[in-house]
Order: structure tokens, then C-alpha cells, then sequence
């Protein structure tokens, strides 16, 4: 954990140098109440940080964990982040059925290098994914997500925050959202939930 917090200090510095007016960050991009209760085939296309192409088809038969962010979010990300290596560290042996997915909502400036980097200081297991915007958008809108850029002085185009829906999507090894853990649960509130959901489907 010590190099967890480290890190997140390194990147609360970043940020700051980064993006200073853009500090104020909502987690209230949440999808609209019904939209997720139709099942749908969630369908997307994305590069993980060593190019190598990514889609839904490529997850199928494991438990997928799904959460967009972007590396300058000052405090949001990084806690969910944290979140997901507690997660995983308390799942054990059932990472072996699960995949843990960061899904950048700024391509531009997460770079392939610097989200390979920043996923590995939680948890080099996690899959960063990053695509042109095009693609990001569909990945968005197929998993009901959103995310706003907000830019203060039009002045200083790169001197932004990004608002974006801060829940983890759990989906099952078909597909289908089993649920949506909200921020701010806590990772044994979440394990606890994923172990009783993941034990009865793989003891099927």
C-alpha cells in the first residue's frame, strides 16, 4: 500500500501541473434509471497499451469488471482505482475467471506508455484500454456510460477536467450487466458481493 500512496501523491502532482483549473470532479454522470434493464450485447473495439486489439468477444467466459476514467481525474479515478486492487487482492484464485478493464475517456493524453504505467502501480493485471475517440464513444454509450470535458478559459484549450460516470460495471462470463457498484462502496462490500455472485455461476 505504501506504494500505492505514493504514487497517488505523483499523481495528484501531475494533475496539478497538468490541468489546474480543471480540478473540481463530479461522479454524477451515472446512466439514466431503466437504461440498463434490457440485456444487450455490449459490442466494442479497443487497443490495450501493446496494440494489441480488444473486443468483447475476446472476454467472453470470464467475469469483466469495467471502469472509465482518465489519468488526470485528481481524486475519483484514483480511488476507485485503489478499490479494484483491494478488490482483486481479496478475490484470490478468481482472478483467474475475471477481467479487471480501466477504459480511458481521454485518449489524446493517456498515451499507450503512461496507462500501461498507470495501471501497473495498482495492479498489473488490470487491462487499460485506449482508442480513437470514435471508438471510445461507442464503448461509452454501449455500456451506458457518459463523460463531459469541461475546459474553464477557452483560452487554455488543454487546461481541462473530464466529469464521467464513476460506478464499475461487474458483467457476467455471457455478457450481460449483473450489476453497477457504485462510488465510494467499499472493496469488501464489492468483493463480498462478487464472490457470492462468481461462486454460484462457476459451481453451475
Amino acid at each position: 500500500m505504501s506504494n500505492r500512496r505514493a504514487f497517488l501523491i505523483s499523481t495528484a502532482m501531475v494533475s496539478l501541473t497538468a490541468a489546474l483549473p480543471g480540478w473540481a470532479q463530479h461522479a454524477d454522470l451515472e446512466p439514466e434509471p431503466g437504461s440498463d434493464d434490457q440485456p444487450i450485447r455490449r459490442r466494442y473495439l479497443m487497443e490495450d497499451t501493446y496494440g494489441n486489439v480488444v473486443t468483447d468477444e475476446d472476454l467472453q467466459g470470464k467475469f469483466v469488471l469495467v471502469y472509465f476514467g482518465y489519468m488526470g481525474c485528481p481524486d475519483v479515478c484514483p480511488t476507485s482505482m485503489s478499490t479494484l486492487s483491494d478488490v482483486m487482492e481479496q478475490l484470490g484464485t478468481r482472478n483467474e475467471h475475471l477481467a479487471v478493464l480501466f477504459v480511458t475517456v481521454d485518449p489524446d493524453r493517456d498515451t499507450a506508455k503512461l496507462l500501461r504505467d498507470y495501471v501497473g502501480f495498482f495492479d498489473d493485471r488490470i487491462i487499460a484500454l485506449r482508442g480513437p475517440k470514435a471508438y471510445t464513444d461507442h464503448m461509452v454509450k454501449a455500456f451506458n456510460a457518459r463523460y463531459e470535458f469541461h475546459v474553464p478559459d477557452p483560452a487554455k484549450p488543454n487546461e481541462y477536467s473530464v466529469d464521467h460516470t464513476a460506478s464499475i460495471a461487474f458483467m457476467s462470463p455471457t455478457g450481460d450487466l449483473i450489476r453497477r457498484f457504485p462510488h465510494g462502496m467499499s472493496a469488501d462490500d464489492i468483493t463480498a458481493d462478487m464472490t457470492a455472485t462468481m461462486d454460484e455461476v462457476l459451481s453451475q
